[in-house]
């Protein structure tokens, strides 16, 4: 009786092995769980990131003065970066993510941008995918690489936590791209990409003060294409001008506190004193709508002033200029 209460127990315990290994073999596997998305878009675009070393001559040698990063754009050797990265610089190094090193020629800046070009001469370059900085939303994950601090292809990540901030800063007014993903000292000029290794911006900056955290901003990649694009065609970025010094008033717009010799303005027939009201159909209420009114129009368009003289209104015709082009940055 004993011997067949075990063998019941076996054959028992064979079935139901039996039966495991047939729900086993017929039940589906399990999808793989998702991998962590970032440990691909790092490994996508970290060789298309560079490290940019700014060098100051000083007793008769080259000195490392600061480091950023930058973005590769062209196989044949076009970087982007930030201008305060190269600014003040008598020789530039870029340093490749596989080591290797090169002089870097500035092809042009764009400081109302933060912007700058430069072209080294490597082969086999891998360029960085560019994405459209209007498609992006807040809460969209983004991936920055650069080099924090000098430790070279520091990744962090984050989202994008707004699509347009307005920043003022040395009297240039930025549209940026706010982001928590961590930006230091070392990651200005590199890549701010989103979920498909795109690039949708330059990071820039970020607030450091007591109590803030998590505030960066980059520069959106559609603004990099259209400064890249004009300084390789122009040399430098072709912005409409009217040649006038101006100041908040406690009339009505501006006032003009300078108008420079030889400006559309001065050919125009605007005078020291006048308040510009209106530049065409954008109502001028501070210095600032200047910019907006004339980030809507094209150099060569000729556009209507009405100022105030005396309490007189006039309407003048200016014919827009190329601020750049004629040596002007103001």
């Amino acid at each position: 009786m004993r011997r067949w209460r075990l063998d019941v127990l076996a054959i028992g315990l064979l079935g139901v092995l039996v039966g495991a290994l047939i729900v086993r073999w017929g039940a589906k596997p399990a999808p793989p769980s998702p991998a962590w998305p970032v440990t691909a878009i790092a490994r996508r675009v970290d060789p298309s990131v560079v490290m940019v070393i700014n060098q100051v001559a000083r007793g008769g040698r080259l000195h490392p003065k600061g480091l950023g990063s930058g973005v590769v754009l062209s196989s044949n050797g076009i970087i982007v970066t930030n201008y305060h990265v190269v600014q003040g610089a008598n020789a530039l190094v870029v340093v490749l993510s596989n080591g290797r090193r090169y002089r870097a020629r500035v092809v042009g800046v764009d400081p109302p941008t933060d912007l700058a070009v430069l072209r080294i001469s490597a082969p086999d370059l891998t360029p960085i995918a560019l994405g459209n900085s209007r498609d992006i939303q807040p809460g969209d994950l983004v991936v920055a690489i650069g080099n924090a601090l000098g430790l070279s292809h520091t990744v962090t990540a984050g989202i994008v936590s707004a699509r347009d901030r307005t920043l003022y800063r040395d009297g240039w007014e930025y549209h940026l791209i706010q982001t928590d993903a961590a930006i230091n000292p070392g990651n200005s000029g590199g890549a701010l990409v989103n979920s498909r290794g795109q690039l949708i911006g330059i990071n820039s900056s970020k607030i450091a003060r007591t109590g803030v955290e998590a505030l960066g901003f980059a520069i959106p990649v559609n603004t990099v294409r259209t400064v890249v694009d004009q300084i390789l065609r122009y040399g430098h970025v072709r912005r409409p001008w009217i040649g006038v010094q101006v100041a908040g008033g406690d009339g009505p717009g501006v006032v003009v506190v300078e108008v420079l010799p030889g400006s559309p303005a001065a050919r125009a027939g605007v005078r020291v004193g006048d308040f510009i009201t209106r530049i065409g159909q954008v109502a001028i209420k501070n210095p600032h709508d200047i910019i907006h009114a004339l980030e809507r129009a094209q150099i060569g368009q000729s556009e209507t002033l009405t100022v105030l003289r005396g309490g007189v209104a006039y309407q003048l015709k200016v014919r827009l200029g190329d601020r750049n082009a004629a040596g002007n940055a103001a």
